[in-house]
């Protein structure tokens, strides 16, 4: 009964304490892990709408200050935990406060007058650290782009929002659907600017021939000879793409392919003419990686 009663007045005085002090619960083992899994779902999300990426980066930040009010009740400065929040979230939260879980707080007289001012600033510096780094990781991770026009048919429409796995995590080659960056000359060949260049599917690499004659599409080893056509010398073939292609090719080229580059195409050849036929061969730095899936609109999510 004695041992109650020193915990029911720290109870008694927490109850008196400011209603700000509700924040510094948050810190209290296990509640963190409740802000680790707010922000891992919260960055998942920003892949499919990207301002969820300020809703993780402020939950951050509300368990970097929680950490500087919980240090206040324990009259300590708390800084190398609130260091820790600040880099590491809530990660660093938890490992911080599972270590201290059995601590003891005392509420002070005179509430958290001086705690405030640094966790506001906890706060501000875990939200802006934290969308710094996410903004990263949205970058270099799987993550979505929106298709700012159409070039795929059917298969990808102007204002999707696809996932998009760069080429370090997953190598493209050809017959892959990748999302193309802007580069020099994008630009002017497309008459507009911002966003990706767009989307098309990887059809030749550097140094083949390509081209299209009577509706089909031709790679060779060397460049024919446009007034004879196609001679068995040049080495050429016929790739099958019934797999994934809309209409006809219209004729084209013959065109090769620069080292360092790749040629990018539309599977509706005969629609949206917005491809490498416009905007040149593309080079391998700008190409961002594959695109794997639709994840908006909900009425075309799927796989390619």
């Amino acid at each position: 009964m004695a041992a109650s009663e020193p915990r029911q007045r720290r109870r008694n005085r927490l109850k008196r304490a400011p209603r700000l002090l509700w924040l510094a619960g948050w810190a209290r083992w296990p509640r963190p892990l409740v802000g680790l899994l707010l922000v891992v779902v919260f960055l998942l999300a920003a892949v499919v709408w990207p301002p969820f990426v300020w809703v993780a980066a402020f939950v951050w930040g509300v368990w970097a200050a929680a950490v500087v009010l919980d240090a206040g009740l324990r009259r300590s400065q708390g800084v190398i935990a609130a260091i820790i929040a600040i880099i590491f979230g809530p990660l660093g939260v938890c490992l911080v406060m599972w270590s201290r879980r059995r601590a003891i707080r005392k509420v002070p007289d005179d509430g958290l007058s001086w705690p405030m001012g640094y966790a506001v600033v906890a706060l501000l510096a875990g939200f802006v650290l934290s969308a710094l780094m996410m903004g990263i990781v949205l970058r270099e991770a799987p993550h979505g782009v929106d298709v700012p026009r159409a070039a795929m048919g059917d298969r990808l429409m102007a204002g999707d929002r696809v996932l998009v796995v760069p080429t370090r995590l997953a190598p493209v080659g050809r017959g892959d659907v990748v999302a193309v960056d802007r580069f020099e000359g994008v630009d002017a060949a497309l008459s507009s600017s911002g966003g990706i260049a767009g989307v098309g599917r990887i059809i030749g690499s550097a140094g083949e021939v390509i081209g299209a004659i009577d509706g089909a599409l031709y790679i060779c080893k060397k460049l024919p000879d446009a007034a004879v056509g196609l001679q068995p010398e040049d080495e050429c073939s016929t790739p099958s793409e019934l797999r994934y292609l809309r209409t006809p090719t219209p004729d084209f080229g013959p065109i090769r392919i620069p080292p360092g580059t790749v040629w990018v195409m539309s599977d509706d050849r005969a629609g949206a003419l917005i491809d490498s036929r416009v905007y040149g061969a593309v080079p391998e730095q700008a190409l961002m990686g594959r695109v794997v899936a639709v994840l908006t609109p909900l009425s075309r999510i799927g796989i390619l």
